[in-house]
Order: structure tokens, then C-alpha cells, then sequence
């Protein structure tokens, strides 16, 4: 078994990132750090998402890497490897966001104020990508989503699928294990043993797993 002591987990909206975390947690005995929401302009974001403007998003994406830079400051201080840790994010794909949202002049900000933050933070060991077609996910965002997921551009949600698979199948800093999530039952004993399994043997490079 691969001595994994930072395992990330990641995936679109609505891949299920946030519940495989914790039924993974629970499963390794691991400590959870589950990503923070909270952003005063979260809200307008989304508003202005959907009308195509754009003047606040810089302030928008900065308070969410500040959030999560000092989140993984904190996780650090605890002794981050006293103890298997399991994330429902990898730190460094926040610049996806900036780089679909910011004009030139916001993006230099923003990396300048990235580059500070991401050499002060540990990669993962092991990164889980959680893959569904983009035709999934809009159904999974119609159904369950928030009234703002639905108001957002279809075009953006396009954009957005796009980078997150083009950044993931690129991420060489770390082992990724690409599942397919399409018709995964998490909730099944069965499939959480065989998952669990493809995580412990998985030691280099890209995998992917995606059980008939």
C-alpha cells in the first residue's frame, strides 16, 4: 500500500467530491478538511455570472484563495502528517477559476498574489478526480442545484468542464487517480471496498477507474 498522508479529492459541481471525502475519511480513520464556502460576494458572483458582468469577480476570487490558503495554513500548524488527512479540493486548481472569470490586469494580480501563497503549500500525495460528462453534470445542476448553479450561463459550466479536464489530466505533481463517476454508487460496501483498493495500489502517474 502506497504511504498516502494527503489525499485530495476533486471533481466538477455535483461529481459527489464532497461526500466520497468523508465516506473515505470514515473509511482510512482520516482527519477531513472540507473546503470553506464562505464568501460575502458569493451571491453576486453568481448574479453577475448570469447578467455577463464582471467588475467584482476579482474580489470574489481572491476571498476565496485567502479562505483556502489560511485553511491549509491551519491544517499545517495541526501537524498536517501526525495523521492521514483527506480534502474535497486541491489548493492548487483554484487559478481555474481566475483565469475563466479575470481580464488581463485582474489575472496578473491575482497570479502575483497566488505564486506567494502556493509555495508556502503542501501538495497532496495523491489526488482522486471524480469525471462525469459534461451532459451529466447539467443534468445533475437542473436537478439538484442551487437556484444560482441554474442561473449560471451553460456556456460558463462549457468553459468550466473544459479546464477542470485539461487540468487535471495535465497535473504531474502528484500521482491522480481519474474515477469515473457516472453510474458510481458510493453508498454501496462494495464499491467504497473496490475504490478504496484502487487508492491503496496506485503509486505513479495517471489511472483511471471506472468500474462496469
Amino acid at each position: 500500500m502506497a504511504d498516502y498522508r494527503y489525499i485530495a479529492v476533486d471533481g466538477l459541481v455535483r461529481s459527489g467530491k464532497t461526500e466520497l471525502a468523508r465516506r473515505l475519511s470514515a473509511a482510512m480513520d482520516a482527519r477531513l478538511i472540507l473546503d470553506n464556502p464562505e464568501n460575502p460576494y458569493r451571491t453576486q458572483f453568481f448574479s453577475d455570472l448570469g447578467r455577463g458582468e464582471t467588475d467584482g469577480f476579482l474580489k470574489t476570487q481572491l476571498i476565496y484563495l485567502l479562505n483556502r490558503y489560511e485553511q491549509q495554513m491551519q491544517i499545517r500548524q495541526k501537524g498536517l502528517f501526525q495523521k492521514t488527512t483527506i480534502s474535497d479540493y486541491i489548493f492548487f486548481r483554484d487559478g481555474i477559476y481566475a483565469h475563466q472569470l479575470l481580464g488581463d490586469e485582474e489575472l496578473d494580480i491575482y497570479k502575483k498574489i497566488f505564486r506567494l501563497f502556493s509555495d508556502q503549500v503542501c501538495q497532496p500525495d495523491m489526488v482522486v478526480y471524480l469525471q462525469i460528462s459534461f451532459a451529466e453534470m447539467m443534468r445533475r445542476i437542473r436537478e439538484s442545484g442551487s437556484a444560482a448553479e441554474r442561473d449560471v450561463p451553460r456556456e460558463y459550466w462549457r468553459e468550466l468542464f473544459e479546464a477542470y479536464n485539461y487540468f487535471f489530466f495535465n497535473f504531474t505533481s502528484a500521482p491522480v487517480l481519474v474515477v469515473n463517476m457516472e453510474k458510481l454508487d458510493i453508498s454501496e460496501k462494495s464499491v467504497m471496498e473496490g475504490l478504496l483498493r484502487e487508492i491503496r495500489n496506485h503509486r505513479l502517474g495517471t489511472r483511471y477507474y471506472a468500474p462496469l
